[in-house]
């Protein structure tokens, strides 16, 4: 398995952090479930094209 990391603004990953403590309470994930779980899960689902998401675009660095 790859190591992979990656740059994301403060509030991004608070946001993100926020929502994945509010799907463990709500039941949809597993509340043992850590932040890089549930990344590669998301990874993996968009990778399938089974990604909810309705964006594709790419950010590139300037």
């Amino acid at each position: 398995m790859k190591t992979v990391s990656i740059y994301a603004p403060e509030d991004l990953v608070d946001d993100f952090d926020d929502k994945v403590w509010q799907m463990k309470a709500d039941g949809e994930i597993d509340r043992d479930a850590s932040r890089s779980e549930v990344i590669r899960h998301l990874m993996g689902e968009w990778a399938e094209g089974n990604s909810t998401s309705c964006s594709t675009a790419i950010v590139t660095a300037n």
